[in-house]
């Protein structure tokens, strides 16, 4: 089986663990709505709350506030919700500084309304889509540990060079991971396969594998996107997580709580076990630190205020016990 951490160990010493390139919005949450909006009509949300949104940057709030030092790179608007984005990263002891303030653009936003367990989003990309492989330099990457990119079908500026910006961070040795997100155009295009062979963790979601792939079974499309990456870890909301590595299938159950808000639960995943890759942590560790995060996270409102109770954080692990499976492929039953 191929080692877990390819490149992970080099002679440079860089002083950022986690290098997030993604988008930034804030989140409009609206809870509980009355029904769909209509044109001509007005419906009703019983709570509203807004916050720093964005599957990057919730990624990179709450992988600092596990430890890593993390910088990000990514663009926004000259307006107060671009400075609710940057003043939020900020707090979280996120480095900021590549983060491009743009003229004639404003940020992105995200509307995010939920009807009991389920939930729907409508997104203004705005600033977004500005960002191009051209900000990002091998200087920045160079002071980097691991290259992670998140919302691969929103950065229309930067999808056409997705691939090329993850041969260029795999050359620089750093290990690297991604999370593409949903595809708004429902179109789910191969052109992601290019980008897969210098992926060391692909993160989506069970859907999303299922899509990405095409295949009609989570075990087929996290058979075939294994063979191409090094690793795929499929989330799989309250029911947990499927990962496969080489012939190696790894599942472990969703905890059974009372949710209060699954907007980033599956960010917050990525950041737990983010936390444990890059430290070197076996596979096993990495996906338990991701689960526990995630379920933690939906025990409060918004994508990142978990993570302001960290001794509750450390009490929650504690109180959790999770049973892990393991199913080599290779390895027939009669």
């Amino acid at each position: 089986m191929p080692n877990f951490h390819t490149h992970l160990h080099s002679d440079r010493s860089p002083r950022v663990d986690l290098f997030v390139v993604g988008e930034l919005n804030v989140d409009l949450i609206l809870d509980q709505i009355q029904g769909l909006p209509e044109l001509e009509k007005e419906k009703i949300a019983s709570g509203m709350t807004l916050t720093l949104g964005s599957s990057s940057a919730i990624l990179a709030a709450n992988a600092a506030s596990l430890g890593l030092k993390v910088a990000f790179v990514g663009r926004v608007g000259h307006d107060t919700f671009g400075s609710l984005c940057v003043d939020s990263l900020s707090m979280r002891g996120v480095d900021t500084t590549h983060i491009i303030t743009t003229d004639g653009v404003q940020t992105g936003l995200t509307c995010i309304f939920t009807s009991g367990r389920k939930r729907g989003m409508l997104t203004y990309p705005g600033a977004m889509e500005r960002l191009t492989i051209s900000d990002i330099t091998d200087e920045m990457l160079l002071e980097s540990r691991h290259l992670h990119l998140s919302s691969y079908y929103l950065q229309s500026g930067l999808r056409a060079d997705v691939a090329r910006l993850f041969q260029r961070a795999k050359d620089l040795h750093l290990t690297t991971s991604f999370d593409t997100n949903w595809d708004p155009d429902d179109k789910w295009d191969t052109d992601i396969y290019d980008v897969l062979p210098f992926v060391d963790v692909f993160l989506p979601n069970d859907d999303e594998a299922m899509r990405i792939s095409r295949k009609s079974t989570l075990d087929e499309a996290l058979e075939f996107l294994s063979s191409m990456c090094g690793v795929v870890v499929a989330t799989c909301g309250s029911k947990g997580i499927r990962a496969r590595q080489s012939s190696k299938q790894f599942e472990i159950d969703g905890l059974s709580l009372n949710t209060v808000d699954a907007v980033g639960a599956g960010d917050t995943f990525n950041s737990g076990f983010l936390s444990k890759y890059i430290h070197g942590a076996p596979l096993e560790d990495c996906l338990r630190l991701g689960i526990l995060s995630s379920a933690f996270s939906t025990q409060y409102a918004g994508g990142t205020a978990a993570f302001d109770h960290l001794d509750a954080f450390q009490a929650f692990i504690k109180q959790h016990d999770l049973t892990m499976r393991v199913h080599d492929t290779s390895i027939q039953t009669i």
